[in-house]
């Protein structure tokens, strides 16, 4: 009787898994940018994306394939897995910069990947000798690019959508990714809903490819650009952002494409299915619809007398979409040409975001609504204190649960933009780039006022790591960074951390399927 081969059974680790299949997604796309920078012959840059991705790419894959899924996965499990694998994916997306020479200094390459991937768009590259282009490879800026695709929709998302099998647990760890107070089911199968979810993703950002390629634009510039508006990301290969193009077709299929990623992808997915009434009847979306136009008109009026024409309004409704859908593209020097008023509007808009389940970034107007249902609650109850009044966003009614989640979110909001405010004061910034720096880092928008309208290199070091905790603050919406925090050796915080994460739920147990 012939013996069977020893097997070597795999190590379950929900977190060595899910972060070795995103390590080797992020390997895919270095080894996708040193294709791109070999194609275009112009610098030997192929050579270190391709050794950086080939690494990463096989120890993603070893990772993976040497651990498996445990079947009980307490919930704390969860959101340390969702901030461990972001926290891998930004140190080994800084790779590229510091192996190409892009960027020498260690901090500043981590800046821009967490930049990247949080889809903040805040730079710190400069322009090069052709002063309308930063001063890096194609190759890397490409790169660049990919690393706000990839964190648009979430890279959580996308490797629960290649998985073979994916239990209840991936629900919990979309709803720790994703931009929003809930998740959202589109099918009963997680599985099934984040392969939909990237399905419109992917599709959008195709279409918007070819869009922007028939209005003027290389491939090459069609494909980066596609890839940062859809996931509200807004970093270019040019200085002057859409400026460059100075184009109104090409501005337009922007205003319009940002506002588009601003808005729900499961309601986007229903209309597409021919069911537009949900996103129709959404008083998330009517609000949303209403500041872009409110914040539009006062712009307009306010920004510049002299340009109170068919320009000025379209610079106007461009920088407004850009800002609340925190895209941060550009196509006018709001900082230096426009009134204070225009400029606090902007920034008022820039922590605030725009719909939940989209790729912006900020507090989401659902938040907000929930938020003054709640005021509007406890005001009551100061007159009638037996009344029973439901937290409610239109004719929806929140759970108790989830509407003392979003009120616990918005104070931890305030906490971290007004404490990044101060940090980065301290540094010697002025109040109005520190208090800019930190709501642009926090609501992952990117351009910001003061000093910091065109890069973040007049902030001294600490002050950018600040704004790089900020940033994943934001993107991660602050409870997986924080829970994760129990997952560290250190006695005073370990339990309080513990207790915080047993209000928050129980173990949740696996489920094939």
């Amino acid at each position: 009787m012939s013996e069977q081969p020893l097997v070597r059974p795999r190590h379950p680790s929900l977190l060595l898994h899910l972060t070795g299949l995103t390590l080797a997604f992020c390997g895919a796309g270095m080894l996708l940018s040193a294709g791109v920078e070999f194609m275009t012959g112009h610098t030997d840059d192929w050579l270190s994306l391709l050794l950086v991705g080939t690494v990463a790419t096989g120890l993603g894959v070893f990772a993976w394939w040497t651990t498996m899924v445990p079947r009980r996965i307490p919930l704390l499990d969860v959101f340390a897995t969702v901030a461990t694998a972001w926290l891998v994916m930004s140190a080994v997306g800084a790779l590229p910069y510091i192996f190409t020479g892009t960027l020498t200094d260690l901090d500043l390459a981590l800046f821009e990947s967490v930049s990247g991937f949080t889809t903040t768009g805040a730079t710190v590259l400069m322009a090069g000798d052709d002063p309308t282009r930063y001063a890096a490879s194609d190759g890397i800026l490409f790169w660049r690019a990919i690393t706000q695709w990839i964190g648009g929709m979430g890279v959580i998302a996308l490797v629960i959508a290649v998985l073979p099998s994916v239990g209840s647990w991936g629900m919990g760890m979309m709803a720790a990714e994703a931009p929003g107070p809930t998740g959202e089911r589109l099918t009963p199968r997680v599985r099934s809903t984040a392969r939909r979810l990237w399905g419109v993703y992917l599709g959008f950002t195709v279409v918007l490819t070819a869009a922007y390629f028939l209005a003027g634009m290389n491939l090459y510039g069609a494909v980066t650009h596609s890839f940062t508006t859809v996931s509200t990301g807004g970093f270019s290969p040019y200085t002057a952002s859409m400026a460059h193009f100075d184009s109104d077709l090409i501005e337009w299929i922007a205003i319009i494409a940002m506002f588009l990623a601003g808005t729900s992808f499961p309601m986007l997915y229903r209309v597409l299915k021919g069911k537009p009434g949900p996103l129709l009847h959404s008083v998330e979306f009517r609000t949303y619809c209403a500041v872009v136009i409110t914040a539009s008109v006062i712009i307009f009026f306010t920004a510049d007398p002299d340009a109170r024409n068919y320009d000025g309004f379209r610079d106007s409704l461009f920088m407004v979409v850009a800002v609340s859908s925190t895209t941060g593209y550009a196509t006018v020097d709001f900082v230096g040409q426009w009134t204070d008023a225009a400029k606090t509007i902007l920034l008022i808009l820039m922590p605030l975001g725009a719909m939940a389940g989209s790729t912006a970034g900020g507090v989401k107007m659902i938040r907000i609504l929930a938020v003054a249902s709640f005021a509007h609650r406890a005001t009551l109850g100061q007159l009638h204190q037996r009344l029973i009044r439901p937290v409610r966003i239109g004719s929806s009614v929140l759970d108790d649960h989830v509407a003392n989640q979003v009120v616990g979110h918005l104070v931890l909001s305030l906490a971290a933009f007004g404490g990044g405010s101060v940090l980065i004061a301290l540094t010697g910034t002025d109040m109005v780039t520190a208090f800019s720096a930190s709501a642009t880092s926090f609501g992952n928008v990117g351009p910001g006022l003061g000093e910091i309208g065109g890069d973040f290199l007049a902030i001294p070091p600490f002050g950018r790591l600040v704004a790089i905790v900020n940033m994943l603050l934001g993107r991660l919406e602050i409870y997986p960074i924080l829970l994760a925090l129990v997952k560290l050796p250190i006695p005073r915080i370990r339990p309080t951390m513990a207790r915080l994460s047993r209000q928050l739920g129980e173990v949740v147990t696996t489920q094939r399927t």
